[in-house]
């Protein structure tokens, strides 16, 4: 089997050229893949860490709401942040 990598400008359409393809003789199957670049991932990568840190910090909270946790004060919290470097 031989293989043939195509790449499309962004403003060509891939479903018209993947039936072009298809037409050819000897073609058994077509695939699409959208490759993303290093800043799609970097910024899916980011958008995880909130998100996760956005459902750490919510969980807190109601966890403080039932009286299962206390939470700091912000003079604590700078405190924690100073001792681990980030201020």
């Amino acid at each position: 089997m031989t293989q043939i990598l195509v790449t499309l400008n962004e403003d060509v359409a891939t479903q018209t050229v993947r039936k072009a393809i298809e037409l050819l003789r000897g073609v058994t199957s077509t695939m699409v893949f959208k490759n993303g670049t290093k800043a799609d991932n970097k910024t899916a990568c980011q958008q995880r860490y909130v998100k996760e840190s956005l459902e750490r910090a919510f969980d807190e909270v109601k966890r403080a709401e039932r009286g299962e946790h206390k939470l700091k004060t912000d003079e604590e919290f700078m405190e924690e942040l100073k001792a681990e470097g980030f201020v």
